[in-house]
């Protein structure tokens, strides 16, 4: 495999050209940031409670309603009640909508006098408006504030609807919800009244106009009986001076016929005419054949959901948002369609009334034919009858206005109401806001996930290897084992302790190397990290220790001529060393020092050079190595950090094979990918890497199921810790 490709494959693994998840990834995360999320759930738990506790105290209170469905009565069958088996969801809803309508709010507000009461905004908990009470400022501020604290609800399946009304002072609150209540009804029942009031004041017009021309045509039949000399006009008198009742004629029969349509056309002409002016100068939607119409009650079920829609996106986004632009033009849309139909409904009383003009017009021409007709044949006789059938198409009429007259007024004289209170508002005893249980259950809820998007940041920008199951698939190399963190005492000594965990992961370190290569043990080997204070140079030691302890003649090389350490791990003197050798200036069995572990020498740095890279060349590197190897089985060096020098590349690419030493749970993994990519491009031939400094307490359990008493047994090997 390519030498990028091999390593653009691990970049991409190790997160940055994707994101891996798992639940054992997000089980160690989660333990790793425990007390992240232990802490902010604590934190915003008891800010629930101490809003809580400084929040000012909420009642609310509760007046029920029944709406029944009845629409008013305003001419004979226009306005019947609705069949108490049926359930009218539109005209319900219309009643709902009145009950939190501005109008309705200004009623209550004057009724308690809320414009001019300079203490309601007290009473409210809220700053009061710049302008003086029963100002226009004022007054707006009063409104809106009542509109704010309603609330109407409607119980599913019933007629009955509830009125809520939130205010700090619960006296308030019931006050407030009752008149609520009250003045609901008193709006419906003066809505109800100035519905009847206009069709009295109409009746009364048209009565008055048919009462003169009764008296004139009752006035003109007597004078020409008269004149005549007819004593009787009585059209069920057995004879008379004009020629009697006696038999009648075709024409006369034609015509008694047609003025008895006429009588008829002309009432229902009336009738539709006020019924037609009604419908012209009420509001669209207050028509009452617009509110029985079935096609528009649904669409104002429509329109009622979409205006609940409309005003939820209102409440969560600015007018501006597209769902709220979408939500106000299906509102419109449907408005549109609604006043629509309801143009045509009134479209439809004006053609009945058209049609009413026009059949009387008709039959009015059909009478004056048939009249003429009757004089030509009856002459004066004629006349007297043709004058007493207008008497008796006015009185008919009159008396027809009439009765209808009565009956509204009879109507109208007997309230009856379809909206009752059930349940009155009552002082509430215990506030609705705030909830202490409800605030800190929401606060802890609101704790943890801030927790968890914290921990998830933090698991994002975290750039380190925080497991061993990281390591192959993030770097592309194979672990070749990890060491613990070292908590107490020094790492020489757990290599003292043969049952230390420490001691136990040199062991598979050491079992890894021995099947590295295909003769086993590499004879040269070099330990390089990313950068210094990844335990490079103990891991070394560690190492070399054990190969030695093994049975190998080991030589330990600390070949970081910038920063040596070996000396310091041995207490060894740095006067002279691997500097000398190279350079010349003294032989290697004079330089080399026996340490009090058997098969294991140490070669320290010796003296700094003035450019290490000028030194640790490959003519001089490669000859010396292979002059020491005659003494030794294992030679392994201690190499600087492979960022930003260029020593380690020049020393890996004379050995055999190369460790590489990372830190868990800090080192950059993004750092550690650059450097190995510079290592393979340099001719270093990497086995695999070597985990330092883990923390089995941090690192949470990985896929592979490392835990610490992987590598701890206890004596016999029966207990584990």
């Amino acid at each position: 495999m390519n030498i990028n490709d091999r390593f653009a494959g691990a970049y991409d693994a190790a997160g940055f050209g994707g994101v891996d998840l798992n639940l054992n990834a997000i089980r160690a995360a989660i333990i790793r940031n425990r007390w992240i999320l232990i802490g902010t759930a604590i934190a915003c738990l008891l800010v629930g409670v101490l809003v809580a506790m400084l929040s000012t105290p909420i009642y609310e209170a509760k007046t029920t309603l029944q709406i029944e469905q009845q629409a008013p009565q305003v001419l004979g069958n226009s306005g019947q009640s609705l069949d108490e088996s049926g359930r009218d969801d539109s005209y319900i809803e219309t009643q709902v909508n009145l009950l939190s309508s501005r109008s309705l709010v200004e009623r209550v507000a004057r009724a308690q006098n809320l414009f001019r009461d300079a203490t309601f905004f007290t009473r409210m908990d809220r700053d009061p408006p710049t302008s003086a009470p029963g100002s226009e400022g004022w007054q707006r501020a009063v409104i809106d504030m009542l509109q704010s604290n309603l609330s109407v609800e409607l119980i599913p399946g019933t007629r009955l609807v509830e009125v809520h009304f939130t205010s700090p002072d619960p006296k308030l609150a019931q006050i407030i919800a009752n008149e609520f209540g009250v003045q609901f009804i008193n709006s419906t029942l003066k809505r109800r009244f100035d519905t009847s009031d206009y069709s009295r004041k109409f009746l009364q017009d048209q009565i008055e106009r048919t009462r003169v021309q009764l008296e004139r045509s009752e006035r003109a039949l007597i004078i020409f009986a008269q004149q005549a000399g007819i004593t009787e006009v009585d059209s069920g008198g057995s004879g008379s001076a004009a020629g009697g009742s006696g038999s009648k004629s075709l024409t006369d029969s034609n015509l008694e016929a047609i003025n008895a349509a006429y009588a008829k056309a002309s009432t229902d002409r009336i009738l539709a005419e006020q019924k037609w002016q009604q419908a012209s100068r009420s509001p669209l939607l207050q028509i009452p054949d617009v509110l029985s119409n079935s096609s528009i009650q649904g669409m104002m079920s429509s329109r009622g959901e979409k205006a609940a829609v409309l005003q939820g996106e209102m409440q969560r986004h600015a007018e501006a948002y597209p769902t709220v632009i979408k939500a106000k033009a299906e509102l419109a849309a449907i408005d549109a369609v609604i006043n629509n139909a309801a143009e045509r409904v009134r479209g439809s009383i004006r053609d009945q009334y058209q049609i009413a003009v026009d059949q009387e017009n008709s039959l009015k021409s059909s009478v004056e034919e048939m009249r003429q007709k009757s004089l030509a044949e009856q002459g004066r006789g004629v006349q007297l009858s043709i004058l007493r059938r207008d008497a008796d198409t006015n009185r008919a009429l009159y008396d027809a206005l009439l009765q209808r007259y009565r009956e509204i007024n009879a109507a109208s004289g007997v309230t009856i109401n379809n909206i009752s209170v059930i349940d009155k508002a009552e002082i509430p005893r215990s506030p609705v806001w705030p909830k202490p249980l409800f605030n800190a259950l929401i606060g802890a809820i609101i704790g943890v996930v801030l927790g968890v998007l914290i921990a998830l940041v933090r698991e994002r920008l975290d750039d380190s290897i925080r497991s061993p199951d990281e390591v192959e698939r993030k770097f592309g190399l194979p672990l070749l084992g990890l060491l613990p963190l070292s908590k107490a005492g020094s790492v020489r000594d757990e290599l003292n302790d043969p049952g230390s965990a420490f001691s136990e992961s040199i062991y598979s370190i050491r079992t890894s190397l021995q099947m590295a290569t295909a003769h086993g043990l590499p004879r040269t080997l070099a330990m390089s990290s990313t950068q210094q204070g990844e335990g490079k140079s103990t891991t070394s030691m560690a190492i070399a220790r054990e190969i030695a302890q093994s049975g190998s003649r080991t030589l330990l090389i600390d070949a970081d001529l910038r920063r040596p350490s070996l000396h310091a791990l041995f207490d060894l003197k740095n006067d002279q060393g691997f500097s000398n050798y190279l350079t010349g200036q003294a032989p290697f069995d004079g330089l080399i020092v026996q340490t009090d572990t058997a098969n294991l020498s140490v070669l320290p740095s010796g003296p700094l050079p003035l450019s290490a890279p000028r030194l640790l060349t490959h003519e001089v590197l490669v000859p010396a190595l292979a002059e020491l190897g005659k003494y030794y089985d294992v030679i392994m060096l201690d190499c600087p950090p492979v960022l930003g020098l260029a020593d380690a590349l020049q020393l890996t690419s004379c050995v055999e094979a190369t460790l590489f030493a990372h830190e868990a749970g800090k080192a950059s993994q993004h750092q550690a990918q650059t450097a190995l990519r510079r290592l393979a491009r340099g001719g270093a031939n990497l086995i695999g890497v070597i985990l330092t400094k883990f923390d089995f307490d941090r690192g949470g359990h990985s896929s592979y199921g490392y835990t610490q008493y992987y590598y701890q047994y206890t004596a016999g090997g029966e207990g584990k810790n």
